[in-house]
């Protein structure tokens, strides 16, 4: 299993949220021709999690150290990981499209959201104050809880779940990254300019280009 110092990937936050960060490990279009996983191991899931800041490097180093330890216990986490994600990337496409989620999913997402909800604590930092935490019960995808609840906030409210957005580079099968469009009059179409946007931009060109030619 790669070790914790191995050189990675460097995962790209263009979602606008963790939820959607979490589903865009995947580039390309699944299901397409050349969809690229960035997440094909455990230790590689710890290290997205360490870049988005869901847990510290303290942290991240103890579970690359389990990981060692424990291969298969770490395999299996990866795999249903990888199960919870597509799970939510389907039920948030569905919501994009505007068509019913597959029943599998949305059961996968709840029993997600249901765990991470019965792992909430309070606790009161002053009177009259309280303070929100999760409970790290050892769980290998511990860390995966806060994406889960973050989900189901996006999903609940119509407000923020309108927002969400698809890249128009799904258009040409190029990629589905999806998005939170904050921008002023929620016009966004790329998941970001500086690859998609800039790549549809240098195909308009050339098609104008073409065109002009005697």
């Amino acid at each position: 299993m790669p070790g914790a110092r191995e050189e990675r990937h460097l995962f790209e936050f263009d979602g606008g949220t963790i939820s959607l960060d979490f589903v865009n490990t995947v580039s390309g279009m699944r299901g397409g021709n050349d969809p690229r996983d960035r997440v094909l191991t455990y230790p590689d899931l710890v290290y997205w999690a360490a870049q988005i800041g869901l847990i510290d490097d303290p942290q991240a180093a103890k579970l690359y150290d389990r990981a060692e330890r424990e291969p298969g216990r770490a395999a299996h986490a990866h795999a249903e990981a990888i199960r919870r994600r597509e799970a939510l990337h389907d039920v948030v496409l569905a919501a994009v499209d505007e068509r019913p989620a597959p029943a599998a999913a949305l059961e996968t997402l709840n029993g997600w959201i249901a765990d991470a909800m019965a792992k909430r604590r309070f606790r009161m930092t002053a009177p009259g104050k309280f303070e929100a935490s999760l409970e790290d019960d050892g769980d290998l995808l511990a860390f995966l809880r806060p994406v889960a609840l973050d989900a189901a906030e996006l999903l609940e409210h119509e407000v923020s779940r309108a927002l969400v957005g698809v890249c128009e580079e799904r258009l040409v099968g190029r990629c589905a990254w999806l998005f939170l469009d904050t921008s002023r009059n929620h016009s966004r179409r790329f998941c970001s300019m500086g690859e998609c946007g800039n790549r549809a931009k240098q195909r308009r060109h050339y098609r104008r280009r073409r065109h002009s030619q005697p």
